[in-house]
């Protein structure tokens, strides 16, 4: 029997080779060191240690095992949004209806296939709180850096390619302005 198999034999169900919440890859493992004494460790890709810690019983080596696993694997639960960022949020809704209604009212979709959408700025706003507020009202976004300053980019809610996408994301753009933001269309050709 190997060193590994022997440090493993009682532990090897408590092992993980995968990506944590993040997307890196990482190593969750137990090792029996000696009898009745083990360590658990989470390591990088490179076998930089994350986080460790040695006990003296199965039992406590299993519960941290489950509790390291838990924290690096799974999402961090994020914290309901307020103030400016609910705001957004529920400015978005609004503006993603507008922008229905203006592809209800005109669904021609002839012309150039495009990626049209609505930009925001909104300097020194916190980039997690602003993708979260995104998805939140049902659209995605991303940063686009313009000038020296930085834009979000905010996707209507539309399955058109052409003339219809373009005239529902200036529908937001419209409407986001009437609300206060500073707006501009954000127009690309695929």
């Amino acid at each position: 029997m190997t060193a590994y198999q022997q440090t493993h034999q009682r532990t090897a169900w408590l092992h993980y080779e995968g990506s944590d919440y993040n997307g890196r890859q990482i190593v969750v493992d137990v090792a029996e060191i000696t009898p009745g004494r083990f360590t658990v460790a989470a390591l990088d890709a490179e076998g930089n240690e994350i986080e460790s810690d040695e006990v003296e019983d199965l039992d406590t080596a299993r519960r941290l095992y489950g509790e390291l696993f838990r924290r690096l694997t799974e999402k961090p639960a994020t914290k309901p949004l307020s103030g400016k960022y609910a705001k957004l949020r529920d400015d978005l809704r609004a503006a993603l209806e507008a922008g229905r209604n203006a592809e209800r009212e005109n669904p021609e979709d002839g012309g150039t296939c495009n990626f049209d959408s609505v930009a925001l700025s909104l300097p020194r706003w916190q980039a997690a709180k602003v993708e979260q507020a995104a998805k939140e009202a049902g659209t995605s976004c991303f940063s686009w850096d313009l000038f020296g300053g930085r834009r979000w980019v905010f996707g209507p809610d539309t399955r058109a390619q052409g003339n219809a996408r373009t005239r529902n994301a200036e529908a937001m753009t419209r409407a986001l302005a009437g609300m206060g933001y500073q707006t501009m269309d954000y127009c690309q050709m695929d």
